[in-house]
């Protein structure tokens, strides 16, 4: 019997009575459809989900406006991609929700793992019946699917919230995103007068963001930005690029989150990686394929290629931005080899003989605390340059993006109640006001509400609840500050804090991030 997956967002319709629909239609035709609904109470969620899509022959995703902002669509399609790419299945089909934009302007890489495939669009009630036949005949008969064609609307991208997501001029209130969508920076210096802004009325600027712009047009300094996840480090990278693109600094910005796993496999592919990446970005003359011959160690080669071929042609200095560099610290193979590498070119502009280094400026963000991981501090970046740490909002900023929001939460109760659900999680803010404000929901119901399997903060929640199921260590010890506010090792509690679920100042001294993680997980996990 042929197998399908249904991925869809919970709390939005036309979305859930879709894949109800699905559901229903196909199962009648004899197929075995699986929707995450039918997942028993007490089984693990994440290793279904994941056990279901390994199995499916196809799999089926609804793209709508808040489904692609989703954090457990993105996985999802994720998963299907890899498997795909692995052995060839599950076949992937989009069905677009009354939703248009191309998919070069959706959300992270949802758009490149979908953009070749033929999709179909639900724009009004009834057009479910044929979307529904045409997916019986591609499952049943394994043919290939055939799309309802709709005109995909190409919008003009005016500028980018602050979560990185395009604006366009004729656009309302958008679903904010989990995390600023990097993919967009380079929109920020388009040719031809066609560059697009940062210009989110959303965004909250924090002392933090002044103090490390004026940093940057400093000549030679390092920049150490350290925040856990979903706390603002990469809104702030992308207004620290558009900053020195503004005082005509040349900027290569790296995600090392972005980087295939191959890229990062040993030193020598890394660090030919980096080059080839600057060598691209920045139109050098000599290729890296030079400076890769003889007997110099990749080290030496990239740094006689960075300086010999880049900063020694510019007249402005050079801002390169290392974004979730700690995703290195997982490689201790090399990982000292690498940060020593970032510690030397810091290190090189205090002499004369390497003056050209002056024009080099480091920016790095990460979230895991250096020391458990790097042999030498000293051998590192991690305690040289200025060192700028991110947290939640305060009150007054909450109060503030209320504002912003046309003051959804009117009453100091009301602030109470999200303070103590929120505690000033930027992102769990942002999703609560655009809530409120989009779907007429009154602060008393999107209290009750939170933690439900359908809430407000469903896709959120059951994103992290995945991520702590595939590590019984990480799940347990987040049971463990739950009930008792203590962790049982250092490592587990930097790992909880640096992926944003703790807060506190060491193992003995922690607790939730937030209430709604404290009462969602202490039932959950």
């Amino acid at each position: 019997m042929v197998k399908a997956f249904i991925s869809y967002k919970h709390d939005s319709n036309p979305d859930v009575l879709l894949a109800d629909h699905f559901v229903q239609y196909l199962s009648q035709q004899g197929h075995d459809v699986f929707i995450d609904k039918q997942i028993p109470l007490g089984e693990n969620w994440s290793t279904v989900i994941g056990q279901k899509i390994e199995e499916s022959n196809f799999f089926i995703v609804l793209l709508s406006e808040n489904s692609v902002s989703s954090e457990m669509i993105i996985q999802e399609v994720s998963i299907a991609h890899s498997f795909k790419k692995q052995r060839g299945f599950p076949r992937i089909i989009p069905i677009r929700v009354a939703y248009s934009v191309p998919y070069t302007q959706m959300p992270y890489k949802l758009g490149a793992m979908l953009e070749l495939l033929q999709d179909t669009i639900w724009t009004k009630d009834g057009d479910e019946i044929e979307i529904g036949q045409k997916l019986n005949i591609a499952i049943g008969q394994d043919e290939p699917f055939e799309g309802i064609s709709s005109p995909v609307q190409n919008g003009n991208i005016v500028a980018l919230a602050c979560d990185g997501n395009p604006l366009q001029s004729d656009v309302k209130l958008v679903s904010p995103l989990p995390a600023f969508d990097p993919q967009w920076l380079k929109e920020l210096d388009a040719p031809g007068g066609e560059a697009v802004r940062l210009e989110s009325p959303f965004y909250i600027e924090r002392p933090v963001d002044g103090e490390a712009k004026a940093q940057l047009l400093h000549q030679g300094i390092t920049i150490r930005l350290k925040g856990s996840r979903q706390i603002g480090k990469t809104s702030l990278l992308a207004r620290l690029y558009q900053h020195a693109n503004d005082n005509n600094y040349s900027i290569i910005y790296i995600d090392f989150q972005d980087m295939d796993t191959d890229q990062l496999k040993d030193l020598e592919t890394l660090l030919r990686y980096l080059a080839e990446r600057i060598a691209d970005e920045q139109q050098t003359n000599g290729s890296p394929n030079s400076y890769w011959q003889g007997g110099l160690g990749p080290k030496d080669k990239l740094t006689r290629f960075l300086g010999q071929e880049v900063l020694e042609q510019l007249s402005n200095p050079l801002v390169v931005i290392m974004d979730e560099v700690d995703r290195v610290f997982a490689f201790d193979q090399y990982r000292d080899d690498f940060f020593s590498l970032i510690r030397s070119w810091h290190n090189k502009r205090a002499f004369i003989k390497f003056k050209v280094w002056r024009k080099l400026n480091l920016v790095l963000a990460y979230s895991t605390e250096a020391f458990s991981f790097i042999t030498d501090l000293n051998q590192s970046p991690f305690n040289v340059g200025i060192d700028f740490n991110l947290t939640d909002f305060d009150r007054a900023q909450v109060e503030e993006l209320n504002w912003k929001h046309g003051s959804p939460i009117q009453t100091t109760q009301e602030m109470n109640s999200v303070m103590d659900l929120l505690q000033g999680h930027p992102f769990l803010v942002r999703k609560a006001l655009h809530t409120l404000t989009t779907q007429e929901l009154s602060v008393e119901d999107l209290i009750i509400r939170a933690c439900d399997e359908d809430g407000p903060f469903s896709d959120h929640l059951q994103y992290y609840l995945w991520r702590l199921n595939k590590k019984p260590e990480l799940s347990q010890a987040m049971k463990r500050v739950i009930a008792e506010k203590k962790c049982p090792t250092d490592l587990l509690f930097y790992q909880l804090r640096s992926s944003g679920l703790v807060h506190g100042s060491s193992r003995d001294n922690v607790q939730p991030r937030c209430g709604l993680y404290a009462h969602y997980f202490q039932k959950h996990l």
